[in-house]
C-alpha cells in the first residue's frame, strides 16, 4: 500500500544526500578559475582550491575524530570542527591567491564561503541555522551565476536556470525545520550570494 506523499518526500531526501554541501562548495571551487583563466593554470586553481577546502578538512577530522584527538571545546564555538577547518583553509586560499595574483573570481567564491560559515556560526544558537541549507540558498545564486558566465548564450541560460531551481528545492525540502528556520538559512544565503556577486564585478 503507497503513502500519499512518500514518493516525493522519498525524492527531496535523495536529491539532499546528492547535494552535499562539501560536494557542492567543492563544485563551485573548482569552476570559478575558468572566469580569469583557461586550460591547465585554471584547472589546477580550481582543483587545489576544492581538495584544499572541501575534502582536506573532512579527512583530517575523520581521522582526528577516530583517534579521539578532537578537543571538546571547539563545539564551544558554535561550528563543526569541518567547518573551522574549511574557514581555515580559506584563509589560506585567499593568502596565497594575493600572493600570486592568482584568480580573482575564486577569491570572490571564498569570501562567500567564509561569509556563508560566519553566519551560520553566530546565528546557529538563535535560530537553528543548518549549514546544509544555508549552503543550498547560497549556491541558488552563485552557481547559476558561475553557469551563466562560462557559457554565454541558451545554454547557460538553461543550466542557470536548472541549477538555481534545484537548490532552492532542496532549500525547502528540508524536514523538522520551521519556516522561521528555512528563511533565516534563505536570508544568509542570499548575504553570502551578495558578497559573491559584489566581488565579481572586480574580479572578471
Amino acid at each position: 500500500m503507497s503513502v500519499p506523499g512518500a514518493g516525493p518526500r522519498r525524492s527531496s531526501v535523495q536529491v539532499r544526500r546528492l547535494l552535499l554541501p562539501g560536494a557542492v562548495w567543492a563544485a563551485i571551487l573548482f569552476a570559478a578559475p575558468f572566469l580569469n583563466d583557461d586550460g591547465g593554470e585554471a584547472l589546477l586553481w580550481g582543483a587545489g582550491a576544492a581538495v584544499l577546502v572541501s575534502l582536506f578538512p573532512w579527512a583530517l577530522v575523520t581521522i582526528l575524530d577516530r583517534r579521539g584527538d578532537l578537543r571538546r571545546g571547539l563545539d564551544r564555538l558554535g561550528a563543526p570542527p569541518v567547518i573551522l577547518g574549511a574557514a581555515g583553509a580559506c584563509f589560506m586560499v585567499l593568502r596565497v591567491i594575493r600572493w600570486t595574483d592568482g584568480p580573482r573570481a575564486l577569491a570572490a567564491v571564498v569570501f562567500a564561503m567564509t561569509t556563508a560559515y560566519a553566519l551560520t556560526s553566530v546565528f546557529a544558537k538563535v535560530i537553528r541555522l543548518d549549514w546544509a541549507d544555508v549552503t543550498y540558498a547560497a549556491s541558488a545564486v552563485v552557481l547559476p551565476v558561475l553557469l551563466f558566465l562560462l557559457f554565454p548564450g541558451a545554454a547557460g541560460i538553461a543550466a542557470a536556470l536548472a541549477a538555481a531551481a534545484l537548490f532552492i528545492a532542496a532549500l525547502l525540502s528540508g524536514k523538522a525545520r520551521t519556516a522561521r528556520n528555512t528563511a533565516g538559512a534563505a536570508a544568509a544565503g542570499v548575504v553570502s550570494a551578495g558578497i559573491f556577486v559584489w566581488l565579481l564585478q572586480y574580479s572578471v
